[in-house]
């Protein structure tokens, strides 16, 4: 059964996502960076290994199977806002959806840190592998 009142929040929530779909790009987070450091709360949720290895100066590393355990979630600012970093974007943007329905202001750090979870993946999209696509209507 579907709950009426759940989707309309989800409705509502799709209609308030900007033109941006909630990201921010690695040069316009390090002007930030730059010009007004404390504007910006770097959250990144990779695991503790990737983050030791390389991570944005500034960030906080807490991993996803622990974000929203209470004491943890109750380190974020409220009135900053949340920039979600991982290693390509992926699970920043599942992280940042949830966090925006708690009230949170967050936005993905586009394309993350550039570092895939898989050794070895080729990081090309669908068309670029040359995959068969389709056009028009179905």
């Amino acid at each position: 059964m579907i709950n009426s009142e759940l989707l309309a929040v989800c409705a509502g929530f799709v209609d308030k996502i900007p033109a941006n779909l909630n990201y921010i790009t690695p040069s316009e987070l390090r002007k930030i960076q730059q010009n007004s450091p404390e504007s910006v709360f770097i959250l990144d949720v990779r695991n503790c290994e990737s983050y030791e290895e390389s991570h944005i100066e500034g960030a906080t590393n807490i991993v996803l199977d622990d974000i929203f355990q209470v004491q943890n979630i109750s380190r974020l600012p409220a009135t900053t806002t949340i920039v979600v970093c991982c290693g390509i974007g992926h699970v920043a943007s599942q992280v940042l959806t949830l966090l925006q329905l708690l009230g949170y202001d967050a936005v993905g750090l586009k394309y993350g840190m550039g570092i895939s979870t898989v050794a070895n993946e080729v990081q090309k999209g669908w068309v670029e592998l040359g995959y068969p696509v389709s056009t028009g209507k179905d």
